[in-house]
């Protein structure tokens, strides 16, 4: 069993959807406001970026923690939950920098690169591979869960994404909105 042909296709559509919003925004529209958010487009661009690679940051993490006694990853959940309001400033500041410093054209290519990543290493994943998983810090995010496999992870990534492509402003995201998620996708 290998990577859903749902996950995949959401997230072959959020690489080709993120592409296709960086290359169509204006500069004025990349610096105008959000909404709901305090980011910029250009910062929650920048952040949806950063959603994608802490997903394929995590499939080894996950990987390295199922090998370990449940209460490691407990642990470390727990650890990273005493320290949410810090990751909130690191959170929010890095994508104001990393908009600044790093660059869409940057986190584009960065974006393509670590989804293709993802699909790469979906397709080849046993589903001994995807049903490895570890708990994780489920207050840092509205669609995490106090466990998840690598399957959730891979498909908690287009739900964040859909989630904040909802807050862009963007001519892009109204005139062409997302793909409508299936029931199977929504958890």
């Amino acid at each position: 069993m290998t990577l859903s042909q749902q996950t995949r296709s959401a997230l072959e559509w959020i690489r080709d959807d993120y592409c296709r919003v960086v290359e169509a925004a204006t500069s004025s529209e990349l610096d105008g406001p959000s909404d709901g958010t305090k980011w910029t487009n250009r910062e929650l661009l920048f952040h949806m970026w950063f959603g994608q690679r802490i997903a394929r940051a995590m499939v080894p993490v996950m990987g390295g923690f199922s090998h370990l006694p449940p209460a490691a990853s407990r642990g470390y959940a727990a650890l990273l939950t005493a320290a949410t309001r810090p990751y909130e400033w690191v959170n929010y500041a890095g994508s104001v920098g990393g908009a600044r410093f790093a660059g869409l054209d940057r986190a584009q290519r960065w974006m393509v690169g670590d989804t293709n990543w993802l699909i790469h290493w979906g397709d080849r994943a046993t589903a001994a591979d995807l049903a490895r998983g570890m708990s994780v810090p489920a207050r840092w995010d509205p669609y995490f869960a106090a466990w998840m496999s690598r399957a959730d992870l891979l498909a908690w990534a287009p739900k964040h994404y859909r989630h904040h492509r909802a807050q862009l402003t963007l001519s892009a995201t109204t005139q062409s909105p997302p793909p409508r998620e299936r029931a199977d996708e929504a958890g």
